[in-house]
This record gives C-alpha cells, structure tokens and sequence, in this order.
C-alpha cells in the first residue's frame, strides 16, 4: 500500500512540475499562442512518460490555456490582457470569499507572527533575497486563509488556478529581480492589511483587503509581462 501512495504522489508531482514548466516558458515567450503541444514531443523534451503529460495538458486546457484536439494534441490557446484580467477576477472573488470565511479561524498566535513578519518585510531594503522571501510567505498567506475557510468547494476552485496565479507571480518576480526593479512591488503592505484586519476579527474588512490587494494584482502584471515585450 505504502508503494502505491508514493507512486501517486510522485506521479501527481509529475503532473503539477509540468503544469508548471509549461506555464513558464509560455509566460516567460519561449512557447507562443498556437504552438502545437504533443505528447510525445512534450514527454521527450521534459523526459517524462506519456501519462503525466496527458494529465498535465488536460489540467492546462481545465484552466483555459490550452485547447485539446481529439488525436491531434493540443495547441496553446492566446493568453493577452484580456485573459490576465478575467482570470484575476476569478481570484478576487473566490479569494476574498475565502478569507471572510477564514476570519476567526486563524489562530492569534499564528496571526500575530504574520503580522511581524510582514511588518519587516513592507519595511526591509528591496533585493532579489527580499523578493524571494516576500514570494514565500506570500504562498504561505493565502494557503493558509485556503485551510482555514472550512469550505472544501471554495478551496478545490482556487486550487484550479493556485499553479497558474504562482507562475504569473513567479514570472513577474523573476522579470523584476534581473532588472532590480522592486518599484510598485507592495504586496507585503497589502498583506498586512489582511493579515491586520483578520486580528481585529471583521470579516468583512478582511474580505475588502484581499479584494483590494487582488485588484492590483492584473494592473502589475499587464506591465510587467506585456507592456515591457510591446517596447
């Protein structure tokens, strides 16, 4: 039994490493919208077996990505503005959701160290060790409010998107950190507003700063990831 878990969580892993793959080249320019992905070519390129990358491309095309043809593969499907701002208008609300119904389940001792942490980190000197760190805790955060809401749909849904919201950020920080540009990057300062406001137990305060905080999430990646390869 135990060899059989460890093979589906290795397999899993499998699935979600080329997820993630994918998503990178193809937000980092390396994949362009149209390209034909096919399995075969994939599981050589990444050397991996045929099922994982099966698995990965309908999970992609599950969140609009690609777009899967009946024995030809699949092809990747445009990816502008326009998409960037419909996907973190899923976000927004699934995420302010759940973090009205995670006030209150979060323990004071747990908020409390978020609350210094994210204190240091809104005040610490910008650098490429600061813009890793403010990543981790970042995905700490939220995955922490996800746990926490008690609603087991709300969390499956956010899921859906969780790979594609981390490459997003994970390009742009990546983008930002070569040109040791850290100007506008103030996620920490709105992370301690949620964080702050899920202390004072009022959910719906907590619910506004996360949908504020979320609303400026496309407006910084409209830029960095496409205005910067229109110039």
């Amino acid at each position: 039994m135990a060899t059989v878990v460890t093979r589906q969580i290795t397999h899993g892993s499998r699935r979600q490493t080329l997820v993630q793959q994918v998503l990178g080249k193809f937000f980092q320019g390396e994949y362009q919208p149209n390209q034909r992905m096919t399995v075969q070519a994939l599981a050589r390129e990444w050397d991996v077996s045929a099922t994982p990358v099966r698995e990965a491309l309908v999970e992609l095309a599950g969140i609009g990505i690609v777009e899967i043809f009946p024995n030809r593969g699949a092809v990747l499907r445009n990816f502008g503005v326009k998409e960037l701002h419909e996907i973190c208008q899923v976000r927004r609300i699934l995420e302010s959701e759940a973090t009205r119904c995670a006030c209150g389940h979060i323990t004071p001792n747990e908020l409390a160290h978020l609350e210094q942490t994210f204190c240091k980190l809104a005040a610490a000197k910008r650098t490429v060790e600061w813009s890793e760190t403010t990543q981790q805790w970042d995905d700490y955060l939220h995955e922490l409010i996800y746990r926490s809401c008690g609603s087991e749909r709300l969390v499956l849904e956010i899921n859906r998107y969780r790979v594609l919201h981390q490459t997003l950020r994970q390009v742009r920080h990546s983008k930002r950190q070569n040109d040791q540009d850290f100007e506008h990057m103030e996620e920490n300062a709105e992370h301690l507003r949620i964080v702050q406001a899920l202390i004072k137990g009022n959910p719906d305060k907590a619910a506004k700063a996360m949908h504020e905080h979320l609303q400026q999430t496309p407006v910084w990646l409209e830029r960095d990831l496409f205005q910067r390869q229109e110039s």
